[in-house]
């Protein structure tokens, strides 16, 4: 059973010295010179909050509205093709909250001051239920079941409640900053697409393009696309054959963490994000977020 199986169980001393290293001020300082240059605007978030999802729609919407096809076709990022009067988006996870602990993140997003930040969150309910199948089925970076993840201290719900605590005290560091909720991308796609757009600085999008857009990002477009490409490390590349818990796109459920966590497991997840998650965000231990300010 090697080290690298179980990354989030026992890392490797170097994995240890390069998560505190990246805490250090000059290493922000360093990114924060950087930023502005790498992107007009990054989408940012935890793993497994709908990041792949948003992306696919973002990427047919810029190339519907300005005509060039091929912006549907690759990863918002470093290879994103250049072309004169569309936003240049950096999609990422922010600095890999999914592998450290709660100590190991840091507080201090200053690198993004003069940015323009697209946050994507999921209920953490969800979300930590989605990276458990992501771990265990796709990475292969722990062993054990659902519940020891849960209160697992690495990688897992604490490292999650302290990457939202510090967004939410840090989102006024960024020059703008758009907070967009996986549920509200359930309720109403098409309007938080607009939301979106309008961000990015997209004038008058067409409804059509809108509509394709959404429809291109449908869960059963994304998973039949899924389904048939091979396991080859792109963002859609299938799991293990047989086993629809390995997808990335898993089944898109809200509130589906019901169906994987003991009553005792949502009792401590219900009382911690009550007590100690900024309201900022909606949640709480109600099924349903409360509608944003």
């Amino acid at each position: 059973m090697s080290n690298d199986r179980l990354l989030l169980q026992d890392p490797p001393l170097g994995f240890l010295i390069g998560n505190r290293f990246e805490l250090l001020p000059p290493v922000t300082w360093v990114r924060r010179l950087r930023r502005p240059r790498q992107a007009d605007v990054f989408l940012l978030s935890y793993p497994k909050t709908g990041r792949t999802w948003l992306r696919v729609m973002m990427g047919q919407m810029l190339a519907l509205h300005h005509g060039h096809p091929e912006l549907a076709r690759v990863e918002l990022g470093a290879r994103m093709p250049r072309f004169e009067g569309v936003p240049r988006i950096l999609a990422k996870h922010d600095g890999m909250p999914q592998k450290k602990t709660a100590a190991e993140i840091n507080p201090d997003r200053s690198e993004f001051a003069g940015c323009r930040v697209i946050l994507l969150v999921r209920d953490l309910r969800d979300a930590v239920v989605s990276n458990y199948f992501q771990v265990t089925r796709r990475e292969h970076r722990f062993e054990g079941d659902i519940s020891t993840y849960l209160h697992w201290p690495r990688g897992s719900f604490e490292g999650m409640l302290r990457y939202y605590n510090v967004w939410a005290d840090q989102r006024r560091v960024p020059r703008d900053f758009l907070l967009v909720r996986y549920e509200d991308l359930h309720a109403d796609t098409a309007r938080e697409m607009r939301r979106v757009a309008a961000f990015l600085g997209l004038a008058s999008v067409a409804d059509e393009t809108i509509r394709a857009s959404v429809e291109h990002g449908s869960f059963g477009s994304m998973k039949k696309r899924e389904a048939t490409r091979p396991a080859d490390g792109t963002p859609l590349a299938a799991g293990r054959e047989g086993d629809p818990e390995s997808f990335k796109t898993r089944r898109g459920k809200i509130g589906g963490y019901v169906d994987y966590l003991s009553a005792d497991d949502v009792a401590w997840l219900n009382g911690r994000i009550d007590a100690e998650l900024d309201p900022f965000y909606g949640y709480s231990s109600a099924a349903m977020p409360r509608p944003l300010a």
